[in-house]
């Protein structure tokens, strides 16, 4: 009877695919066993029913080929009628071999694991009780074999029962075992898909907190800027406060940037996409977001390479939406000017990869962040993004997390390495089409 192979878990037309190679098999080998009973054996078996048994199991698993080249989806109830179908055939074999008699009956037990792993109960059982009243009918309804030496009859049986153990066995142990390896193999993704879970429900909280405390700071933020301005009028009136006047316009220049800020994260996400359609492509992006780091950084010598002729990305691109990559970008230099002394150097590198001609799915821009610092402790790299990880400069690792989410709901991938001439390494790479906005002729099959 056909057994399946599930070392990875199967759809319904998978299933009946297998089930169609394997009554290939199984078709052969019980033709096999007949020749080898007539011609082999000389015992006298009606060659002609067994044929026609047979032959039907061919036409019927033709049959199967071409439905399986139909577009319509795989249901229960066929998978059922297939294994039926396979119980009836063995039971209009067993009856022109000996009924119950022979010792090949057992080989009802395969398909019956077969059942029970692959449909759902009530078919299971329903299968177990067809195979039950055709075991039970073959006990009284059957075509004796006729061997009139009895020795000889019992060393028959005596082998069959023996092959037939071996075979039955040797079915039975590698299907568990392969439905075995399966459990464990859904049981690791389930962990995996359960874990990832927790870590985005954490990022989600985290994202939380920093809207409410964004909200929180809007309004004493205001506050302090307010007499800020105050402070620096009446520095210009009173010449007791005037040595304060350039001390309190930074004070107000932090304070429009800490606001800045606050605004930015308190923005609509569909007007931030929006925007973004509009914006600048990647590369000329990327050397303004640069130029706007420097500033905050003068102390850093931070060096951009990119691509020649770097096309501007199209509006249906994850990466077009340059508010998350800045969020990603910010996190990345920002971790890179503390990891480096004074005067240290940070690279970034955009480079795209293109495949337009085979997969343009697979186009994908990739945006490296190298700098001269110490690099990242090997026992570091494997929690830096998943966890909280407090680092010598006061950070906790919280900033990497969100970087690390961000990448993958845009389709992306963050990865963290220690080059070998020294330093850390940050590699963000982004596809260039979404894969829900795909084409119909450039989607995978």
């Amino acid at each position: 009877m056909p057994i399946l192979s599930l070392s990875r878990p199967l759809s319904q037309h998978q299933l009946l695919l297998r089930l169609f190679w394997m009554r290939c098999v199984t078709t052969l080998a019980q033709a096999l066993l007949v020749a080898g009973a007539i011609y082999g054996m000389e015992l006298s078996l009606p060659l002609a029913p067994l044929c026609i048994v047979l032959g039907l199991m061919l036409v019927f698993n033709g049959l199967t080929w071409w439905r399986m080249r139909l577009a319509q989806p795989v249901r229960e109830p066929e998978l059922f009628f297939q294994l039926c179908i396979d119980v009836t055939a063995l039971s209009a074999l067993l009856y022109f071999t000996g009924g119950a008699t022979n010792p090949f009956v057992s080989f009802y037990l395969p398909a019956l694991a077969v059942a029970a792993a692959v449909l759902p109960s009530p078919y299971a059982f329903g299968l177990a009780l067809y195979s039950l009243v055709c075991y039970s009918a073959l006990t009284y309804l059957y075509r004796p074999l006729h061997i009139h030496d009895q020795d000889q009859a019992m060393a028959y049986h005596l082998a069959g029962m023996w092959v037939n153990f071996v075979m039955s066995a040797a079915l039975i142990t590698w299907f568990v075992t392969r439905m075995s390896a399966t459990v464990r193999s859904r049981d690791t993704q389930l962990a995996r898909a359960r874990e990832q879970q927790l870590q985005d429900e954490r990022i989600v909280a985290l994202g939380t907190q920093a809207a409410s405390a964004a909200h929180e700071m809007s309004t004493p933020l205001a506050t302090v800027a307010v007499i800020a301005g105050e402070l620096r009028i009446e520095a210009g009136r009173n010449n007791a406060l005037t040595m304060y006047r350039d001390d309190l316009a930074v004070v107000e220049e932090q304070i429009a940037v800490c606001k800045t800020a606050l605004d930015r994260m308190g923005m609509d996400v569909q007007v931030r996409r929006t925007a973004a359609a509009a914006a600048l492509g990647l590369s000329d992006w990327l050397r303004h977001f640069v130029d706007t780091w420097r500033l905050r950084h003068p102390a850093i010598s931070i060096r951009l390479t990119l691509p020649q002729g770097a096309p501007d990305l199209p509006d249906t691109s994850p990466a077009c939406d340059q508010q998350l990559i800045g969020q990603i970008m910010q996190t990345l230099l920002d971790n890179a000017a503390q990891a480096v002394a004074e005067n240290g150097k940070v690279d970034v590198v955009l480079s795209l990869q293109k495949d337009a001609v085979a997969n343009p799915a697979a186009n994908s821009a990739i945006i490296r962040v190298a700098d001269d610092g110490p690099g990242i402790a090997p026992e570091l790299l494997k929690r830096l993004g998943y966890e909280p990880v407090r680092s010598s400069t006061g950070g906790k690792g919280i900033g990497l997390m969100l970087a690390f989410a961000t990448a993958r709901q845009m389709g992306g991938k963050l990865t963290l390495a220690t080059a070998n001439a020294g330093g850390a390494c940050a590699t963000l790479v982004l596809p260039l089409m979404a894969p829900d906005r795909l084409l119909p002729n450039q989607k995978k099959t």
